[in-house]
Order: C-alpha cells, then sequence, then structure tokens
C-alpha cells in the first residue's frame, strides 16, 4: 500500500474516531512473501470511511455486501503513487489496480471479528497504524508477535493471533477457525479446497470432517458465488489435487450431481470411479501440458527435451502462452479449459450401451455438451461462457476422429478451425490431455502417437498456415443472393461454407471464381 493512500485512510479513521484494523489476505501474503494488491480492513463506520476514502482519491465505490456492511473502493496503481493532492491516477495511464475493502467490525472487539473468519491463516489483525509504511513494490519484512502492544520495541509490529494462524502457515496447513464457519458462509466449503490448492498446502483433517458433516449447506449459497469460487480453484496450476479431495469428502457431488452416474459408468473399463475417475486424470493430465507450455523449453534441461516436453508444442509456446493468457469472462482462459476437461464426458452416462460385447458412447460428445451447457446456466454463467464450455465438449472427439482418417486434407483442418476458431486451440489441449489417459506415460510428448501427430499438424497450421485454412471470405451472403437471386436462408450458409471449403483446397482463388462455384452448387444445396 503507497504511502499516500495509506495516509489517506489514516485521516478518514482519525475524522470518525475509529480504530482500522487491517485483517486476513494481506497479512497472510506479507507472511508468505507474496504480493498484495487487495487490501482487508475492518473498523466501526465502514461505509463513512470508505466513502471519505473513495472522495479524496476521486476512486471508484462499489458495496459489496450490504448486510454485512462491506464496501470496496478500487484505487488506480499504475506503479506510482497517487498524486498528492489526492486526485488518484487516471486508469488510462495504467491497468494495475489496488483495492481496498472496509467492513465493519462484527462483534465488541477485533479477536470476536477474527473469531467468526474462516481459516486461522485468515484470522489475524494489525492495527494500520502500526502497519510499516512502505512504497508500493517493495517488501515488507516478516510481522513478529507481540503478546502486549505496550512493550513493542521500535520497528516490531503488533500482530494479533489469537488462533495460531501464524504457526499454520508454517505449518502449510488449512484450518478453520470453528465448526461455525461453515454454517455461517458454506462457500467456505468450497474456498478451503482453493486455498490448499493456491498456496499448496494441506488442510486439517478435522476440518475435512467438518466439510462432509456440512457440505449439505452449500444449497443455500448463490449459483454465482460458487462458480467464482470454482473458477478461482481452476485458475490454480495443481488444482487437479483439490478436485479429488473435493470427490472424497462428497463435495464436487453437491456442485456437480450429474457425477454421480459418471461414478458408477464403465468400471471395468476405467477401474473404481469409472468415466469420473477419466475426467479427473484429464485434468490432472492437461495441467501437466499447461505447465510445460508456461515454463516454455528454456524451463527444460536440454538433455530433457525429447523425453519431457511435448515435441509438438514446443516451437509454439510462446503463441500458446498468449492464448493461454487471455481472459474469458475475468478469468484467465486455462481455468476454463480445465472446466470443459472435467465435463468432457459427462454425457457419456446416458449413452452407454454394450454392442457386440463392447461398451461405446455413441454420440456421447452431443448429450455431454448440452449437459455441459445446462451446468453452466445453473451456476449462472455468461451466455458466452455457456457456448464455449458447449463448443470443447461437443468437439472434444475430433482430433482424435482426425487422427484416425487415413489422411488430413486441408479442408478437414479449415472446417475444424472454421468451426471452433481461436478456441480449436484449446480443443486440441484438451484432446490431448483426454488422450493421455489412455497412453503409457512414458509414451506422452515423443511426437510418435497419432494423436500427438494430428495435434501437432491442427497447431501448426493455424500459426503457420492461418491464411490458407482460413482464407478470408472472397464473397459474403449479400453477393450469393444478388447474384443467384436468392432469398436470405440456411443454404446462403451452406453454399459460403462450400466455398471456404473450395478456398482451402486451392479450388477458388477470386470473387468471380467464388461466384461460379457457388452457381454449379447451389441447384445441389436444393
Amino acid at each position: 500500500m503507497n504511502t499516500v493512500v495509506r495516509e489517506t485512510i489514516h485521516k478518514a479513521a482519525r475524522r470518525l474516531k475509529t480504530t482500522l484494523w487491517l485483517v486476513g489476505g494481506p497479512i497472510r501474503d506479507e507472511l508468505l512473501g507474496r504480493p498484495c494488491d487487495d487490501w482487508d480492513m475492518v473498523c466501526r463506520h465502514a461505509r463513512k470511511v470508505a466513502e471519505q476514502v473513495s472522495r479524496k482519491l476521486r476512486a471508484k465505490l462499489i458495496t459489496l455486501d450490504e448486510q454485512h456492511k462491506i464496501y470496496r473502493v478500487i484505487v488506480a496503481s499504475p506503479g506510482k503513487p497517487p498524486s498528492p493532492d489526492g486526485r488518484g491516477t487516471s486508469a488510462a495511464q495504467g491497468e494495475a489496480k489496488i483495492t481496498l475493502d472496509f467492513a465493519e467490525l462484527q462483534g465488541r472487539t477485533i479477536e470476536e471479528d477474527l473469531a467468526r473468519r474462516d481459516f486461522t491463516i485468515n484470522a489475524m489483525a494489525i492495527p494500520l497504524s502500526s502497519f510499516p509504511a512502505v512504497s508500493g513494490g517493495e517488501s515488507i519484512k516478516p510481522l513478529k508477535t507481540m503478546m502486549d502492544p505496550g512493550l513493542r520495541p521500535a520497528g516490531m509490529t503488533f500482530l494479533i493471533d489469537p488462533f495460531k494462524g501464524q504457526r499454520d502457515l508454517k505449518r502449510k496447513l488449512i484450518r478453520a477457525v470453528s465448526e461455525r464457519a461453515f454454517s455461517e458462509d458454506p462457500l467456505r466449503l468450497v474456498r478451503a479446497f482453493r486455498f490448499a490448492s493456491q498456496f499448496e498446502f494441506r488442510i486439517d483433517p478435522r476440518t475435512l470432517r467438518w466439510i462432509k458433516k456440512h457440505r449439505d449447506g452449500l444449497s443455500k449459497v448463490a449459483a454465482e458465488r460458487i462458480r467464482e469460487e470454482l473458477l478461482k480453484l481452476w485458475k490454480q496450476p495443481r488444482s487437479g489435487t483439490a478436485l479429488r479431495l473435493m470427490d472424497r469428502v462428497r463435495l464436487l457431488a453437491n456442485i456437480f450431481p450429474e457425477i454421480e452416474a459418471c461414478r458408477r459408468t464403465a468400471i471395468r473399463y476405467y477401474g473404481k470411479g469409472g468415466v469420473l475417475k477419466h475426467s479427473l486424470e484429464t485434468v490432472e493430465n492437461l495441467e501437466w501440458i499447461l505447465q510445460l507450455i508456461e515454463r516454455g523449453s528454456e524451463g527444460v534441461r536440454e538433455r530433457e527435451k525429447t523425453r519431457t516436453f511435448p515435441s509438438l508444442l514446443r516451437s509454439f509456446t510462446p503463441s500458446l502462452q498468449q492464448y493461454l493468457q487471455g481472459t474469458v469472462g475475468g478469468y484467465p482462459r486455462t481455468a476454463w479449459l480445465k472446466w470443459a476437461a472435467f465435463l468432457h464426458d459427462v454425457g457419456k452416462p446416458a449413452t452407454a450401451k454394450v454392442i457386440k460385447g463392447r461398451l461405446r458412447f455413441f454420440e456421447h460428445e452431443h448429450v455431454g455438451a448440452t449437459l455441459a451447457m445446462r451446468i453452466g446456466q445453473r451456476l449462472r454463467c455468461s451466455r458466452q461462457e455457456v457456448q464455449l464450455l458447449g463448443l470443447w465438449v461437443r468437439n472434444h472427439m475430433r482430433p482424435g476422429n482426425l487422427a484416425a482418417t487415413a489422411r488430413l486434407t486441408d479442408k478437414a483442418l479449415s472446417r475444424f478451425f472454421r468451426d471452433l476458431g481461436e478456441d480449436g486451440v484449446g480443443m486440441v489441449l484438451v484432446s490431448l490431455a483426454d488422450h493421455y489417459t489412455y497412453l503409457a506415460r512414458s509414451r506422452w510428448g515423443k511426437g510418435q502417437d497419432p494423436v500427438e501427430k494430428i495435434s501437432r499438424r491442427l497447431i501448426t497450421s493455424y500459426y503457420e498456415e492461418r491464411s490458407k485454412i482460413l482464407p478470408a471470405r472472397l464473397v459474403n451472403g449479400h453477393d450469393l443472393m444478388r447474384k443467384l437471386k436468392l432469398k436470405a436462408g440456411p443454404m446462403i450458409g451452406r453454399l459460403l461454407e462450400k466455398i471456404q471449403d473450395a478456398q482451402a483446397e486451392g479450388k477458388v482463388r477470386t470473387k468471380e471464381e467464388a461466384l461460379a462455384f457457388a452457381k454449379r452448387n447451389f441447384k445441389w444445396q436444393i
């Protein structure tokens, strides 16, 4: 927190004659040596403090929770403190921001407030007046616990830690402050796993028992809050382990009841856990692929490149990183890819049939896409997000099917990326993670497997031959209607697709050739 922002908060607290406490996440992150741009504070008269701070800094004020009196001030912070006149800094000058959350003190004392918090690592407080003043970007020295603030020597910060949160940080332990934490806010049932994944901590056994006991309370939580917590979990590099633990305490099925049928399907084929086991493995395989892309080829020792780093990805690491760092609904695309990987076979239970002694799942991708979209709607995803989940689940078989063909044509490549666009790249990664569940680990990344080969061909065509497989349209629907005297309708779309296929195959190169091609083919479309 830079000096100007800190002093502005102090002045507001002094005017209102209230003590302001820094609590939770900022203290936890500083003790862990992690950067912090979100500052949580509690005090009396929280709304008035937030209003004065936002007015002085000319920052945006949002009411987060009127019932519990929680208010957020968003301050533009492009790496420099706001100007001394309190005008702040225009967001146009930089995109980085800090958020200041002001919550009304719950209870008579700060200790009573901390007793109502979720986990011990978040149940610590420091008087803001004693917090070290630092300029943005500087690290804060480790905080030291003192039992009596009156005994605090210069240079030491008094930390209130009634539930031994500092000890749990050292032990790398997620421990609930009390069982009541889960009944007061059942979203904490999910949040425990998100924190465990985020910090690579383990969850206290008694806390796990409480989660299992109170898991039905999740039905009282707004769907939007569950969705946000899930996406925060999926954005972590190793969320697959947390998903397995959530399933062990039967919390996962409370969010996704559809997976219970998956658990009972194809047990002989996939082993105990059936399709659900396979889906969880797919998420973990995807995380392995994503981790290698994030590290890049420079992060792998030379002698290990051919053995460990998938050859089909190595050439395109910068492009893949750029794609994966993009956001959907404010969350990295990687989080949505993991969601799709988790649900990619959700349609299998409804389509499972034994045909000539073999268990088959014909059309499961289409049934699964419908279910995945329903789940997205239930969790209040936006229309774009719902469509994206459906797109990936519906098309997850296509790379494997292309690998099974005798010859991959330019028309097939064109149709794949015409249907999926840029997210065809994500589809390749999910499909590869799915395929790895059937492939011995020793064969991963060698580039010899047919699905790996087709994955490389698809990614190569998108990044190196895009103008060929996705050529610019030579004609549009109005051109066809004028030339062929047609009315608007599905036929126009079918003709445009056929023209694009012909372009990809090199049969059509000019507008005149495209119109002549359409004229030859439109009767066939009838």
